[in-house]
């Protein structure tokens, strides 16, 4: 039976919400039937989230109308939402860090002996909900306790939990291990086969491909198409979103690769890596490759000084800079690109020019005092080479888009002229449009000599941009592969690999 034939469980008529300054969505129809995962896609700061929002009763003041199962509602607030079966997994998680994880996924409606909470129906609802998305945690673990992977999946049993008819999944991979997306993949799968509305917003077009029926692409506040997606090409929708080709996006230039600029020898931080060594030369981009658990962020972190090894040793340009906290490895020219921007990179509270000129404060001292009117002109270009917008110096971290935070975070760590830049996740859960000058400058700080190593889950990303990927799993390296044998299909066969290098 087609979705066409269960009806149309969502249909937006003319919509549009306006800020003072800005046109977030413009008149925008967008229609999703019973049984249909539809797909929506666009730049960061296209209009797709804003569209969703006004679904999840965000704002009380948007224009047009909205239709659920037939009947014209109006979403003036997230608790009328929901009583028309509206659930939305967004991106940022919305879960509390101090509390259980059964207290996360039954919020609002834990079950009660009387005046008391009924503990054993808490644990046994919860461990159904997690058994639905393939975890099996215990339901009384604080959520600060579970990986964000784990996180992510909790947040999505959550919202599985009020049984929605009409579900909205922003970039609900962004956090996942391969495994973990095909099993998210088969419970979206069966979620549609129940007749449920599923609107999938993402970035990853592969993605995109393999879970829907049909895509709608957003510009600039507006519709562009929707299509089925049997009928539509990567490349069309690609140039739909941005206007330029997608040959464009994965173009590789050949690069002189020099001397040696960062040596890792014997390192280990028991529990989570062993006894690693590495090499990574002067203009190349090394990438590293493996599941989640696999211990790349925390090898980055140990290299980074965040973290102390148990034994071996770290080197840059030949100097040793084992026992150096962080701050000071960062004078020497080693930056580090966390793959939570929110949390760990960026200060979101504060301005641009002060999230850029973080890194390099002491440089920026006289005496004792610290001169950021100097540094304002070297933030102001990088602003303007990344194409952060708006381009204003002044404008908090947390008012920009997602895709405009991480270029920021990436300027941050330009801004200290680094020897060697750790890039831990430098494109999750940006827009084509991002990603693209985000390869694009890594490609150049590249050329201009300097030492990229990724760490990235994104395939297409490691076999682009590489000269060299090296394979981790379980904390040990088990294969290193040149660029000439890269592929999407190699690195994940070599990910799942147990062989030792």
């Amino acid at each position: 039976m087609s979705s066409e034939n269960l009806g149309l469980a969502l249909k937006m008529v003319g919509v549009g919400k306006r800020y003072p300054a800005t046109i977030a969505v413009d008149n925008v129809d967008f229609e999703v039937y019973a049984g249909e995962v539809h797909a929506l896609v666009g730049e960061n700061g296209a209009g797709k989230t804003t569209l969703m929002k006004m679904l999840a009763g965000s704002f009380n003041d948007y224009t047009g109308a909205i239709f659920i199962n037939d009947k014209m509602v109006k979403l003036t607030s997230p608790s009328i939402a929901k009583s028309y079966g509206i659930g939305m997994i967004y991106q940022e998680l919305s879960l509390a860090q101090p509390i259980s994880i059964a207290e996360n996924l039954l919020v609002g409606r834990l079950p009660r002996k009387g005046l008391f909470i009924d503990r054993d129906k808490m644990v046994s609802e919860s461990k159904r909900l997690l058994k639905t998305v393939g975890l099996d945690l215990d339901p009384l673990l604080p959520i600060e306790d579970i990986s964000q992977h784990e996180a992510q999946l909790v947040e999505i049993a959550k919202v599985l939990g009020t049984n929605p008819c009409i579900l909205v999944m922003d970039e609900p991979t962004s956090a996942l291990s391969q495994e973990e997306v095909e099993r998210l993949f088969k419970i979206i799968a069966k979620l549609r086969n129940r007749g449920m509305a599923i609107v999938y917003i993402s970035h990853h077009l592969p993605e995109v491909f393999k879970v829907a029926d049909r895509v709608t692409v957003m510009r600039d506040a507006k519709k562009v198409a929707t299509r089925n997606i049997g009928e539509v090409t990567r490349e069309e929708i690609v140039h739909m979103m941005v206007g330029r080709s997608i040959k464009e996006l994965f173009t590789k230039e050949k690069r002189e690769v020099g001397q040696p600029r960062l040596e890792v020898k014997g390192l280990s931080r028991y529990g989570f890596f062993h006894d690693i060594d590495l090499q990574l030369h002067a203009g190349e981009i090394l990438g590293i490759c493996g599941l989640s658990g696999a211990g790349r962020s925390e090898l980055a972190q140990v290299i980074c000084g965040i973290e102390k090894a148990d034994a071996g040793t770290v080197l840059l340009d030949g100097e040793p800079l084992d026992g150096l906290p962080m701050a000071k490895r960062v004078l020497r020219g080693l930056g580090y690109l966390s793959e939570d921007r929110k949390r760990e990179g960026l200060a979101l509270r504060l301005a641009m020019d002060d999230n850029i000129l973080s890194a390099v404060i002491p440089k920026l001292k006289q005496g004792v005092v610290y001169n950021k009117r100097s540094g304002k002109p070297k933030a102001m270009q990088l602003i303007e080479e990344l194409s952060i917008y708006p381009p204003d110096l002044d404008r908090t971290a947390g008012n920009l888009s997602g895709g405009n935070q991480q270029k920021l975070l990436l300027a941050k760590w330009m801004a200290i002229n680094p020897k060697v830049l750790i890039l831990d996740e430098p494109s999750r859960g940006v827009d084509v449009g991002a990603k693209m000058t985000i390869h694009e400058t890594i490609e150049r700080l590249a050329h201009e000599g300097n030492a990229i190593l990724i760490i990235s889950s994104d395939l297409p990303e490691l076999v682009r941009l590489a000269d060299r990927v090296i394979i981790m799993r379980k904390g040990h390296f088990t294969k290193i592969m040149d660029q000439s044998e890269c592929s999407e299909e190699s690195l994940l066969l070599a990910a799942n690999t147990e062989v030792r290098v």
